[in-house]
């Protein structure tokens, strides 16, 4: 193994919990856009709002219906979004997560990129990969639309940025810095 961590670029994956919550934040919110639905649905019941609003002289009870459409129009989707904080924090919290140990080493080559776990190794081609972002502290690499790994801010960062840029396609490489 030794000589073939010559041949890599190594990368050490310490994820905190916070660096954990940012990753799930960026996924549902930037890169899947999940924002659009409760959005969506909060306009729409605030349309609704509106126009028994607009009702209320000529309709009894209008004010009230449309009190209770805009309340439901506002509070569903905070609190879908509070569950869904809630649960990626009690699932930070279930992995441990911490600073002092690595969680996976992620292997940078020229042929392929190798993430070694405990006594596990996967293998991912660079034609294989789904697409790269670097944000402000980390780059995610997508091995597929539903895996990623975080490769955390570390002194080879712009060396691995600068690999990953070399094999990967324009189309699939984001730097949101």
């Amino acid at each position: 193994m030794s000589n073939a961590r010559k041949e890599f670029l190594t990368i050490a994956a310490t994820i905190d919990r916070r660096d954990f919550v940012r990753f799930a934040l960026f996924d549902t919110f930037r890169r899947k856009r999940r924002w659009k639905n409760p959005l969506l649905f909060a306009c729409i019941m605030s349309a609704f709002s509106i126009v028994c609003f607009a009702a209320q002289k000529t309709h009894e009870q209008a004010a009230l219906l449309g009190t209770v459409l805009l309340s439901i129009g506002l509070l569903l989707p905070l609190v879908w979004y509070l569950l869904f904080l809630s649960s990626v924090k009690a699932e930070a919290k279930k992995h441990a997560l911490s600073r002092t140990k690595a969680q996976y080493f992620t292997l940078l080559g020229k042929e392929n990129i190798k993430v070694v776990r405990d006594k596990e190794e996967a293998v991912f081609s660079w034609t294989d990969l789904h697409a790269a972002f670097r944000i402000k502290g980390c780059i995610y690499l997508y091995v597929s639309p539903t895996r990623a790994y975080l490769l955390p801010e570390c002194d080879d960062s712009d060396a691995a940025w600068n690999l990953i840029t070399s094999h990967l396609p324009p189309e699939k490489i984001k730097d949101l810095r």
